[in-house]
């Protein structure tokens, strides 16, 4: 029986590289990612642990490696994972990837990274944009021989927006201007894949409030906020909804009629903070099907 669903998620592993982590923090990290069950998953707050002085050179996290490992160990699936570099190409902190289980999905062409504006000004003041410039990466379902071509693709856009350190009303003007620069780039990404609107964005928002401009923005772009009812994935303690997946709306979207986004709740939300990381991983499902592209 061919596989029915790719499981898609999204985790920022908080300051996931630094040189404190420690081995007992991979093998949390690993657990928890097979209990998941994603298939492919976006990723925040990734280090570099390796020189990335020349910008031709990948970003490595050797400590996400040693977890992905620590994965196909225990599930014989190899893992890979790709870390996107940040507006300031030599930034090493705070940035955003992707991993992917081989076995299910393979990663086609390479990563696109959008080209959104670094500033816009709005009534006499300067806003910085997108530090953690987004990438779109596609993917297709794996079931394995000649039908490959013929079954859905979709391509992801990790997102980590505007942080909510700064004085309320300019952070939420500065997400709301990064929501609307990131949809402008939809279709120069659909012309790099060839592929129509199969686009799922996800990741951390930062937004407290489904009522921010900045979800509405992507609202009118064409998608549905699957956490809509602002349920919390923030881990300490302030309700915070910051993690959202957006998948296509309407009604031709068939791969994502049944797409809900779920929250990986630890019991114990202060051991969740120390062993694994102040946010909840998110997921969602897809259908995998004949693609409407084809």
């Amino acid at each position: 029986m061919k596989p029915r669903y790719i499981h898609i998620g999204s985790w920022n592993i908080e300051h996931f590289g630094r040189a404190d982590d420690s081995p007992e923090n991979q093998f949390a990290i690993a657990e928890h990612i097979e209990l998941s069950g994603v298939h492919v998953l976006a990723l925040q707050e990734m280090y570099a642990t390796n020189d990335i002085s020349d910008p031709s050179i990948p970003v490595e996290n050797s400590f996400l490696r040693a977890a992905l490992d620590l994965v196909e160990d225990h599930t014989g699936c190899r893992w890979d994972y790709e870390i996107f570099r940040n507006r300031s190409m030599l930034d090493t902190s705070q940035l955003c990837g992707v991993a992917w289980n081989t076995a299910r999905v393979e990663k086609r062409g390479e990563a696109f990274r959008l080209a959104v504006p670094a500033k816009v000004n709005e009534e006499g003041i300067t806003l910085s944009l997108w530090d953690r410039t987004p990438h779109a990466v596609k993917f297709a379902a794996r079931p394995g021989g000649d039908e490959l071509l013929r079954l859905t693709d979709f391509i992801v856009i990790p997102l980590h927006m505007k942080s909510n350190v700064g004085q309320r009303h300019i952070v939420m003007r500065t997400r709301a201007h990064e929501a609307r620069t990131l949809v402008e780039q939809l279709p120069a990404v659909e012309a790099q894949f060839g592929s129509k609107k199969d686009v799922i964005l996800l990741g951390d928002t930062n937004c407290k409030t489904r009522g921010e401009k900045a979800i509405q923005a992507f609202i009118d772009g064409g998608f549905e906020d699957l956490n809509e009812d602002d349920v919390p994935t923030y881990a300490i303690g302030n309700d915070a909804p910051f993690d959202r997946i957006f998948v296509p709306r309407g009604p031709d979207r068939k791969t994502f009629w049944f797409s809900r986004q779920y929250i990986m709740r630890s019991a114990s939300p202060l051991a969740h903070d120390r062993y694994l990381s102040d946010h909840f991983l998110i997921k969602t499902s897809i259908v995998v099907r004949r693609d409407d592209d084809h």
